[in-house]
Protein backbone atom coordinates (compact mmCIF):
# COMPACT_ATOMS: atom_id res chain seq x y z
CA UNK A 1 0.00 0.00 0.00
CA UNK A 2 1.34 3.39 -1.00
CA UNK A 3 1.38 6.29 1.43
CA UNK A 4 0.80 9.98 0.99
CA UNK A 5 4.58 10.44 1.06
CA UNK A 6 5.07 7.87 -1.72
CA UNK A 7 2.56 9.68 -3.92
CA UNK A 8 4.09 13.08 -3.24
CA UNK A 9 7.61 11.87 -3.97
CA UNK A 10 6.56 10.18 -7.23
CA UNK A 11 4.55 13.22 -8.35
CA UNK A 12 7.64 15.33 -7.61
CA UNK A 13 9.70 13.12 -9.90
CA UNK A 14 7.10 12.90 -12.68
CA UNK A 15 6.43 16.64 -12.70
CA UNK A 16 10.12 17.57 -12.65
CA UNK A 17 9.91 19.11 -9.22
CA UNK A 18 6.36 20.36 -9.68
CA UNK A 19 7.16 22.43 -12.77
CA UNK A 20 5.09 20.33 -15.19
CA UNK A 21 1.97 18.16 -15.04
CA UNK A 22 1.33 14.44 -14.88
CA UNK A 23 -1.73 12.26 -15.27
CA UNK A 24 -3.51 9.72 -13.15
CA UNK A 25 -2.59 6.94 -15.57
CA UNK A 26 1.09 7.92 -15.66
CA UNK A 27 1.29 8.00 -11.87
CA UNK A 28 -0.56 4.67 -11.62
CA UNK A 29 1.86 3.08 -14.08
CA UNK A 30 4.94 4.36 -12.28
CA UNK A 31 3.68 3.31 -8.86
CA UNK A 32 2.20 0.02 -10.06
CA UNK A 33 -1.21 0.79 -8.57
CA UNK A 34 -4.68 1.18 -10.07
CA UNK A 35 -6.02 4.41 -11.56
CA UNK A 36 -8.72 4.32 -8.89
CA UNK A 37 -6.08 4.26 -6.13
CA UNK A 38 -4.31 7.23 -7.70
CA UNK A 39 -7.56 9.16 -8.12
CA UNK A 40 -8.39 8.64 -4.46
CA UNK A 41 -4.90 9.63 -3.32
CA UNK A 42 -4.79 12.72 -5.54
CA UNK A 43 -8.19 13.79 -4.27
CA UNK A 44 -6.90 13.59 -0.68
CA UNK A 45 -3.73 15.48 -1.62
CA UNK A 46 -5.87 18.13 -3.30
CA UNK A 47 -8.00 18.48 -0.14
CA UNK A 48 -4.78 19.03 1.81
CA UNK A 49 -3.79 21.68 -0.77
CA UNK A 50 -0.69 19.72 -1.81
CA UNK A 51 -1.84 19.11 -5.40
CA UNK A 52 -3.43 21.36 -8.01
CA UNK A 53 -5.67 19.61 -10.51
CA UNK A 54 -7.41 20.79 -13.68
CA UNK A 55 -10.09 18.52 -15.15
CA UNK A 56 -8.75 16.57 -18.14
CA UNK A 57 -5.44 18.43 -17.99
CA UNK A 58 -3.62 16.51 -15.29
CA UNK A 59 -2.22 17.77 -12.03
CA UNK A 60 0.92 19.08 -10.42
CA UNK A 61 2.14 20.01 -6.97
CA UNK A 62 1.01 23.18 -5.24
CA UNK A 63 3.74 25.39 -3.77
CA UNK A 64 3.14 23.73 -0.39
CA UNK A 65 3.19 20.30 -2.06
CA UNK A 66 6.47 21.12 -3.83
CA UNK A 67 8.07 22.05 -0.53
CA UNK A 68 6.92 18.88 1.23
CA UNK A 69 7.78 16.63 -1.72
CA UNK A 70 11.20 18.21 -2.06
CA UNK A 71 11.97 17.47 1.59
CA UNK A 72 10.74 13.88 1.20
CA UNK A 73 12.81 13.36 -1.94
CA UNK A 74 15.91 14.76 -0.29
CA UNK A 75 15.47 12.54 2.77
CA UNK A 76 15.01 9.51 0.50
CA UNK A 77 18.14 10.41 -1.50
CA UNK A 78 20.17 10.81 1.67
CA UNK A 79 18.96 7.46 3.04
CA UNK A 80 19.85 5.74 -0.23
CA UNK A 81 23.35 7.22 0.01
CA UNK A 82 23.74 5.99 3.60
CA UNK A 83 22.54 2.47 2.73
CA UNK A 84 24.73 2.38 -0.35
CA UNK A 85 27.76 3.34 1.76
CA UNK A 86 26.84 0.57 4.19
CA UNK A 87 26.71 -1.81 1.21
CA UNK A 88 23.10 -2.80 1.82
CA UNK A 89 21.99 -5.08 -1.02
CA UNK A 90 19.19 -2.82 -2.30
CA UNK A 91 19.72 0.72 -0.96
CA UNK A 92 16.67 2.15 -2.75
CA UNK A 93 14.33 -0.49 -1.33
CA UNK A 94 15.83 -0.05 2.12
CA UNK A 95 15.29 3.71 1.91
CA UNK A 96 11.69 3.10 0.80
CA UNK A 97 11.07 0.89 3.81
CA UNK A 98 12.38 3.27 6.48
CA UNK A 99 11.83 6.79 5.13
CA UNK A 100 8.35 7.11 6.66
CA UNK A 101 9.46 6.15 10.13
CA UNK A 102 12.71 8.08 10.50
CA UNK A 103 13.12 11.74 11.29
CA UNK A 104 15.35 14.11 9.37
CA UNK A 105 17.35 14.57 12.58
CA UNK A 106 18.06 10.82 12.71
CA UNK A 107 19.07 10.81 9.04
CA UNK A 108 21.50 13.66 9.68
CA UNK A 109 23.05 11.83 12.65
CA UNK A 110 23.39 8.66 10.56
CA UNK A 111 25.13 10.68 7.85
CA UNK A 112 27.56 12.06 10.40
CA UNK A 113 28.42 8.54 11.52
CA UNK A 114 28.46 6.75 8.17
CA UNK A 115 29.54 9.29 5.58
Amino acid sequence: MSSKEDYLREIFVLTEGGDSKTSTSELAREMDVTNASVSEAVQKLEQEKLVCRAAYKGFTLSPMGKEEASKLSEKHRRLEKIFSQLEVEDPEQEADSVEHSISLEAVEKLEDEVL
